[in-house]
């Protein structure tokens, strides 16, 4: 009986056992740390941000998202509040990177610590970002992939038709920033260097989709024969498939929109494509760096270098590269 007792003991002790305890108690009247980006209505912003913020609730920090709507002075505004509550940390995406470093300044002089994410502010305690020119590349690879596979028997590019009859792939660029300019023109060469293909270049740029779609209609009245556009980001891809999709003489199995950035909301709009009732193909997907030799999503590891940033250290230097990975549609 004695040792019946102590198996109960025992069992109860297992099942009122705590489970995987937060490192801190959440308390949503305290910000802990700043998230500044540039728009949250970007699919990948709105996704990233998102899992972060949920991945920061679990061990008990309270992250606290600032859409700065595209406006680098209310961006600027949104910071210098961030500092007056005395938050540990900020991680900003600048909207305008060419525009932020004494607002940075001052919040280092107030003991935060600022992880930037994208381009390179040359004054932020931690860096993340990824190598913006294999981005486009591998957003024009992703592209010259499909034409291959839709257009010939063989998959290869000498079966493409040349000359005046070249297929014709619009490229809606960003150049507003060092790293925008880096992915366009990332995209654009390689294109050209693929050299069975006539490559227009919109007249306007944009990452927004609403912008997309307008640059996309004017675009389309000289260049109706297209069969494929590349776009900077996944806002503007959204924008572009929506034009598309409502263009009736357009043969859907026959075109394809690429681009980068990942978000849940866009591998949907890419799963869609395999019936054709979207045309987005693929986009570059941002993978997360390596961390210890292992490689570590990025919403896992953002959350990871934050955190160690909020404790006072310094764990992982000041630098992280991403890897970039290819997202393509999936069959669900």
């Amino acid at each position: 009986m004695k040792r019946f007792g102590l198996v109960v003991l025992a069992l109860l002790a297992v099942c009122l056992a705590p489970v995987a305890a937060a490192d801190k108690v959440f308390n949503p009247a305290v910000v802990d740390i700043a998230y500044c980006v540039p728009d949250t209505t970007n699919p990948f912003v709105g996704w990233l941000t998102t899992s972060v913020q949920k991945l920061a609730k679990q061990d008990g920090y309270n992250i606290q998202i600032a859409d700065a709507g595209n406006n680098p002075a209310k961006q600027l505004e949104q910071m210098e509040n961030f500092i007056a509550m005395k938050v540990k940390v900020i991680d900003l995406m600048p909207v305008d990177p060419n525009n932020v470093q004494d607002v940075i300044r001052r919040a280092q002089k107030e003991g935060i610590r600022v992880m930037v994410a994208g381009t390179d502010t040359g004054v932020q305690d931690f860096m993340m970002n990824i190598d913006q020119y294999a981005c486009g590349q591998s957003i024009a690879d992703l592209c010259t992939d499909w034409i291959l596979k839709t257009f010939t028997k063989d998959g290869k590019p000498e079966s493409l038709p040349t000359g005046g009859k070249a297929l014709k792939v619009i490229v809606i660029q960003d150049t507003e920033t060092i790293d925008a300019k880096n992915r366009s023109d990332g995209i654009v060469k390689r294109l050209k260097d693929f050299g069975k293909l006539n490559v227009v270049i919109a007249a306007g740029e944009t990452m927004l989709m609403t912008q997309a779609m307008n640059i996309m209609e004017n675009s389309w009245q000289q260049n109706s024969d297209a069969v494929a556009v590349c776009t900077y980001n996944a806002s503007a891809a959204v924008g572009v498939n929506e034009y598309i999709m409502g263009q009736v003489k357009v043969d859907k199995a026959k075109f394809g929109v690429f681009t980068g950035d990942w978000s849940e909301e866009f591998q949907t709009l890419m799963n869609a494509s395999l019936q054709n009732k979207s045309v987005a193909r693929g986009t570059m997907r941002i993978a997360g760096p390596q961390i210890n030799g292992k490689p570590v999503p990025l919403e896992q590891a953002t959350w990871i270098y934050m955190k160690d940033l909020y404790t006072g250290k310094m764990s992982y230097g000041k630098w992280a590269k991403d890897a970039i990975a290819k997202a393509y549609p999936e069959n669900k």
